[in-house]
């Protein structure tokens, strides 16, 4: 029984790492919107999630997991409402777990953020979305990696984002990758077929009930208009 328990810790605690190393940025840029200092969006966001490790995570998140980059959102927004300066210093030592954030990175990063017209949650759904294509771009390139294309994939990367091939590209990429213009411009429509699959996939795993296609694909189209501002 204790072992089990101590499995599902390491499991949850495994989890919420990895959370935060996709989803840290897009809170601390909700906090800094909110008017908070870049030190103290930094020390909330992790005190935050420390908390959802003192909690159970999954209990925490299973009411109103609909769409998770709400409720991450109005979470954190709760856990600062909690907070007072005096707590927040002594939640943070005691030998609580916590997050690495580089604060000076962070704050370089949120000085190039938009700034007319974006408001604290439009700012937070830009760069969820910003960090969910990341992943699925991170997700892809590893299959390519672990299949021995990483070439193939570096080459049709731009594809992804950018422009249908040229004849003239697909000439080019074929030459350096020793394939014929065709097969280049079928590897680059697979790909982008690859690419739409790898955020259904990320996208799902923030939603209730995944096997519910529409809300996958309304939740994408909600993260691009998102990108659109």
């Amino acid at each position: 029984m204790s072992s089990s328990r101590n499995e599902d810790t390491d499991i949850r605690n495994h989890s919420l790492g990895e959370l935060y190393q996709s989803y840290w940025y897009p809170l601390f840029v909700y906090l800094r919107r909110k008017g908070h200092s870049a030190s103290d969006a930094s020390d909330y966001v992790q005190g935050f999630f420390v908390e959802l490790i003192d909690k159970d995570f999954l209990a925490a998140v299973a009411p109103e997991k609909g769409r998770f980059r709400w409720f991450l959102m109005s979470a954190v927004q709760r856990y600062v409402n909690k907070q007072t300066a005096r707590q927040f210093a002594q939640k943070r030592g005691g030998g609580k777990q916590t997050f690495s954030l580089d604060i000076d990175l962070a704050e370089q990063r949120y000085q190039r953020e938009p700034v007319d017209g974006w408001t604290a949650e439009k700012l937070f759904d830009r760069r969820w979305a910003l960090e969910v294509l990341a992943k699925a771009l991170a997700v892809l390139r590893q299959r390519h990696v672990d299949a021995g294309k990483a070439d193939l994939y570096d080459a049709l990367q731009p594809t992804l984002t950018g422009e249908p091939l040229t004849s003239q590209q697909c000439e080019t990429i074929g030459a350096g990758l020793n394939m014929t213009p065709v097969a280049v411009k079928v590897a680059a429509h697979r790909l982008k077929e690859k690419y739409r699959r790898a955020l259904v996939d990320i996208v799902s795993e923030t939603m209730a009930d995944p096997g519910q296609a529409a809300d996958v694909d309304n939740e994408l189209e909600a993260l691009l208009q998102a990108l659109a501002g």
